[in-house]
Protein backbone atom coordinates (compact mmCIF):
# COMPACT_ATOMS: atom_id res chain seq x y z
CA UNK A 1 0.00 0.00 0.00
CA UNK A 2 1.39 3.26 -0.87
CA UNK A 3 1.75 5.82 1.46
CA UNK A 4 -0.40 9.03 0.76
CA UNK A 5 0.17 10.89 3.40
CA UNK A 6 3.01 11.00 5.71
CA UNK A 7 6.55 12.63 6.50
CA UNK A 8 9.72 12.79 4.59
CA UNK A 9 12.72 13.49 6.52
CA UNK A 10 16.05 14.37 4.76
CA UNK A 11 18.91 13.68 7.68
CA UNK A 12 22.20 15.14 6.32
CA UNK A 13 25.74 15.49 7.94
CA UNK A 14 25.41 19.56 9.14
CA UNK A 15 21.29 20.13 7.79
CA UNK A 16 17.68 18.23 7.99
CA UNK A 17 15.13 19.24 5.48
CA UNK A 18 11.48 17.27 6.37
CA UNK A 19 8.38 17.99 5.24
CA UNK A 20 4.72 16.36 4.44
CA UNK A 21 4.62 14.42 1.69
CA UNK A 22 0.77 14.16 0.28
CA UNK A 23 0.32 11.92 -2.62
CA UNK A 24 3.36 12.25 -3.76
CA UNK A 25 3.40 16.12 -3.33
CA UNK A 26 5.31 18.26 -0.74
CA UNK A 27 4.07 20.23 1.44
CA UNK A 28 5.89 23.62 3.39
CA UNK A 29 9.66 22.22 3.94
CA UNK A 30 11.37 22.88 7.25
CA UNK A 31 15.19 23.00 6.98
CA UNK A 32 17.39 23.53 10.24
CA UNK A 33 20.88 22.27 11.44
CA UNK A 34 21.02 18.73 12.41
CA UNK A 35 22.15 19.56 15.92
CA UNK A 36 19.00 21.64 16.00
CA UNK A 37 16.89 19.05 15.23
CA UNK A 38 18.22 16.78 18.17
CA UNK A 39 18.84 19.69 20.47
CA UNK A 40 14.85 20.37 19.64
CA UNK A 41 14.39 16.39 20.91
CA UNK A 42 12.91 15.70 17.37
CA UNK A 43 9.72 17.92 18.84
CA UNK A 44 9.94 20.27 15.75
CA UNK A 45 8.12 20.67 12.45
CA UNK A 46 5.95 18.67 10.95
CA UNK A 47 7.55 15.26 12.81
CA UNK A 48 5.86 16.69 15.94
CA UNK A 49 2.84 18.37 14.29
CA UNK A 50 1.81 15.27 13.21
CA UNK A 51 2.37 12.56 15.47
CA UNK A 52 0.26 9.88 13.83
CA UNK A 53 1.91 10.18 9.92
CA UNK A 54 4.36 7.78 9.02
CA UNK A 55 7.85 8.95 8.50
CA UNK A 56 9.89 7.72 5.46
CA UNK A 57 13.90 8.98 6.29
CA UNK A 58 17.08 9.16 4.41
CA UNK A 59 19.92 9.48 7.01
CA UNK A 60 23.56 9.31 6.55
CA UNK A 61 24.32 10.05 10.59
CA UNK A 62 23.97 6.90 12.12
CA UNK A 63 23.65 8.26 15.84
CA UNK A 64 20.51 10.74 14.50
CA UNK A 65 19.13 7.19 13.49
CA UNK A 66 19.92 5.64 16.91
CA UNK A 67 17.79 8.27 18.11
CA UNK A 68 15.16 8.53 16.43
CA UNK A 69 14.38 5.00 17.33
CA UNK A 70 14.73 5.68 20.43
CA UNK A 71 12.59 8.60 20.81
CA UNK A 72 9.66 7.20 18.54
CA UNK A 73 9.22 3.31 19.53
CA UNK A 74 5.71 3.29 18.18
CA UNK A 75 6.02 5.02 15.43
CA UNK A 76 5.83 3.83 11.97
CA UNK A 77 9.46 4.93 10.79
CA UNK A 78 10.89 3.58 7.78
CA UNK A 79 14.95 4.20 7.01
CA UNK A 80 15.52 4.58 2.99
CA UNK A 81 18.41 1.70 2.09
CA UNK A 82 19.05 0.19 -1.17
CA UNK A 83 16.00 -2.54 -0.48
CA UNK A 84 13.42 -0.04 -0.84
CA UNK A 85 14.94 1.06 -4.44
CA UNK A 86 12.87 -0.87 -6.83
CA UNK A 87 12.78 1.59 -9.71
CA UNK A 88 16.25 1.29 -10.43
CA UNK A 89 18.52 -1.76 -10.74
CA UNK A 90 22.02 -1.86 -8.33
CA UNK A 91 25.18 -2.81 -9.16
CA UNK A 92 27.20 -1.79 -6.33
CA UNK A 93 26.98 -3.66 -2.83
CA UNK A 94 24.20 -2.56 -1.59
CA UNK A 95 25.48 -1.35 2.09
CA UNK A 96 27.84 0.66 0.74
CA UNK A 97 25.49 3.44 -1.20
CA UNK A 98 23.95 5.80 1.48
CA UNK A 99 20.02 7.07 1.38
CA UNK A 100 20.99 10.85 0.52
CA UNK A 101 22.56 9.18 -2.74
CA UNK A 102 19.64 7.00 -3.41
CA UNK A 103 17.41 9.58 -3.18
CA UNK A 104 18.95 11.44 -5.30
CA UNK A 105 19.24 9.11 -8.41
CA UNK A 106 15.27 8.92 -7.61
CA UNK A 107 15.18 12.73 -7.87
CA UNK A 108 16.61 12.19 -11.07
CA UNK A 109 14.85 9.42 -12.81
CA UNK A 110 11.57 11.57 -12.21
CA UNK A 111 13.07 14.27 -14.62
CA UNK A 112 15.43 13.20 -16.63
CA UNK A 113 15.76 9.59 -18.97
CA UNK A 114 19.25 7.89 -17.97
CA UNK A 115 22.24 7.97 -18.18
CA UNK A 116 23.11 10.71 -15.93
CA UNK A 117 24.70 11.47 -12.77
CA UNK A 118 24.16 13.32 -9.70
CA UNK A 119 26.33 15.70 -7.65
CA UNK A 120 25.30 16.38 -4.62
CA UNK A 121 27.49 19.38 -2.94
CA UNK A 122 27.20 19.32 1.21
CA UNK A 123 29.43 18.32 4.08
CA UNK A 124 30.91 16.07 1.26
CA UNK A 125 30.54 16.01 -2.61
CA UNK A 126 29.37 13.30 -3.75
CA UNK A 127 28.14 11.71 -6.93
CA UNK A 128 25.71 8.79 -8.06
CA UNK A 129 26.00 8.08 -11.79
CA UNK A 130 23.05 5.63 -13.09
CA UNK A 131 23.04 3.98 -16.56
CA UNK A 132 21.26 3.33 -19.86
CA UNK A 133 19.70 0.50 -18.67
CA UNK A 134 18.96 2.68 -15.33
CA UNK A 135 21.31 0.79 -12.88
CA UNK A 136 22.97 2.83 -10.10
CA UNK A 137 26.58 2.16 -10.91
CA UNK A 138 27.92 3.83 -8.24
CA UNK A 139 29.93 6.89 -7.53
CA UNK A 140 32.20 8.80 -5.92
CA UNK A 141 32.82 10.32 -2.40
CA UNK A 142 35.20 13.30 -1.65
CA UNK A 143 35.79 16.36 1.20
CA UNK A 144 33.44 19.50 0.18
CA UNK A 145 35.05 23.04 0.39
CA UNK A 146 34.76 23.69 3.57
CA UNK A 147 35.79 20.20 5.07
CA UNK A 148 39.14 20.93 2.92
CA UNK A 149 39.57 24.00 4.67
CA UNK A 150 39.21 22.56 8.21
CA UNK A 151 41.41 19.80 7.79
CA UNK A 152 44.15 21.95 6.47
CA UNK A 153 43.50 24.20 9.70
CA UNK A 154 42.78 21.58 12.15
CA UNK A 155 45.98 19.46 10.68
CA UNK A 156 48.64 22.23 10.34
CA UNK A 157 50.19 24.32 13.06
CA UNK A 158 49.70 27.54 11.15
CA UNK A 159 47.35 27.52 8.03
CA UNK A 160 44.03 29.75 8.98
CA UNK A 161 40.54 28.55 8.49
CA UNK A 162 39.75 30.22 5.55
CA UNK A 163 35.68 31.23 4.66
CA UNK A 164 33.97 30.74 2.02
CA UNK A 165 33.83 32.63 -0.92
CA UNK A 166 31.35 32.59 -4.33
CA UNK A 167 33.53 33.72 -6.80
CA UNK A 168 36.43 31.64 -8.31
CA UNK A 169 39.57 32.81 -6.83
CA UNK A 170 43.15 33.44 -9.13
CA UNK A 171 45.61 30.35 -9.51
CA UNK A 172 48.62 32.35 -7.60
CA UNK A 173 47.85 33.27 -4.73
CA UNK A 174 50.06 35.92 -3.03
CA UNK A 175 49.53 35.26 0.38
CA UNK A 176 48.83 32.26 2.46
CA UNK A 177 44.80 33.09 2.45
CA UNK A 178 44.68 33.38 -1.07
CA UNK A 179 47.09 30.22 -1.59
CA UNK A 180 44.28 28.02 0.57
CA UNK A 181 41.89 29.86 -1.69
CA UNK A 182 43.41 29.13 -5.15
CA UNK A 183 44.67 25.00 -3.80
CA UNK A 184 41.00 24.27 -2.16
CA UNK A 185 38.66 26.50 -4.51
CA UNK A 186 40.42 25.65 -8.10
CA UNK A 187 41.14 22.50 -6.78
CA UNK A 188 37.76 20.93 -6.49
CA UNK A 189 36.96 22.34 -9.22
CA UNK A 190 39.36 20.79 -11.64
CA UNK A 191 38.56 17.22 -9.30
CA UNK A 192 34.66 17.27 -9.69
CA UNK A 193 35.67 18.19 -13.78
CA UNK A 194 37.73 15.16 -13.43
CA UNK A 195 34.95 13.05 -12.05
CA UNK A 196 32.54 14.07 -14.94
CA UNK A 197 34.76 13.76 -17.41
CA UNK A 198 36.24 10.56 -16.42
CA UNK A 199 32.25 9.01 -15.31
CA UNK A 200 30.98 9.93 -18.51
CA UNK A 201 33.51 7.68 -20.56
CA UNK A 202 32.76 4.47 -18.03
CA UNK A 203 29.34 4.89 -18.65
CA UNK A 204 30.01 5.38 -22.69
CA UNK A 205 27.87 8.40 -22.64
CA UNK A 206 30.02 11.68 -23.20
CA UNK A 207 26.74 13.73 -23.53
CA UNK A 208 24.97 12.40 -20.58
CA UNK A 209 23.04 14.73 -17.97
CA UNK A 210 24.91 16.21 -15.35
CA UNK A 211 22.57 17.60 -12.52
CA UNK A 212 23.84 19.45 -8.89
CA UNK A 213 22.23 19.61 -5.95
CA UNK A 214 23.52 20.94 -2.61
CA UNK A 215 23.99 23.97 -0.60
CA UNK A 216 27.59 24.30 -2.31
CA UNK A 217 25.99 23.75 -5.64
CA UNK A 218 26.11 27.49 -6.61
CA UNK A 219 29.63 27.92 -6.99
CA UNK A 220 30.26 24.75 -9.43
CA UNK A 221 27.14 25.60 -11.41
CA UNK A 222 28.80 29.18 -11.90
CA UNK A 223 32.09 27.13 -12.67
CA UNK A 224 31.93 24.58 -14.73
CA UNK A 225 30.20 24.39 -17.76
CA UNK A 226 26.67 23.06 -19.22
CA UNK A 227 25.85 21.45 -15.79
CA UNK A 228 22.19 21.46 -14.62
CA UNK A 229 20.61 22.81 -11.00
CA UNK A 230 18.36 20.78 -9.32
CA UNK A 231 15.04 21.74 -8.13
CA UNK A 232 14.67 22.86 -4.77
CA UNK A 233 14.30 20.16 -2.31
CA UNK A 234 15.33 17.67 -4.15
CA UNK A 235 16.47 14.83 -2.33
CA UNK A 236 12.61 15.41 -0.65
CA UNK A 237 11.39 14.91 -3.95
CA UNK A 238 13.48 11.45 -4.36
CA UNK A 239 11.57 10.94 -1.00
CA UNK A 240 8.77 11.85 -2.23
CA UNK A 241 8.51 9.40 -5.08
CA UNK A 242 9.59 6.47 -3.49
CA UNK A 243 6.61 7.42 -0.77
CA UNK A 244 4.41 6.95 -3.13
CA UNK A 245 4.65 3.26 -3.74
CA UNK A 246 5.71 2.50 -0.55
CA UNK A 247 4.29 -0.73 0.76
Amino acid sequence: MAMKDGIVLNVGNTHTQMARCTNGQLGTVQRLTTQEFLDAGTKVGPVFDQPTLPILCACVVPHVAICLRERWPERSLTFLDASLVRELALQVAPETIGADRLANALAALEMLKPPYLVIDCGTAISTVAVDAKKAIRGGTIMPGRRLLRLALHEHTAQLPEVKLRDECPAAIGTNTEEAILAGVDLGVIGAVQFIIDNTRAELNAPECTVIVTGGDAPYFLSNIPNLMAAPLNFTLRGLARLAMRLG
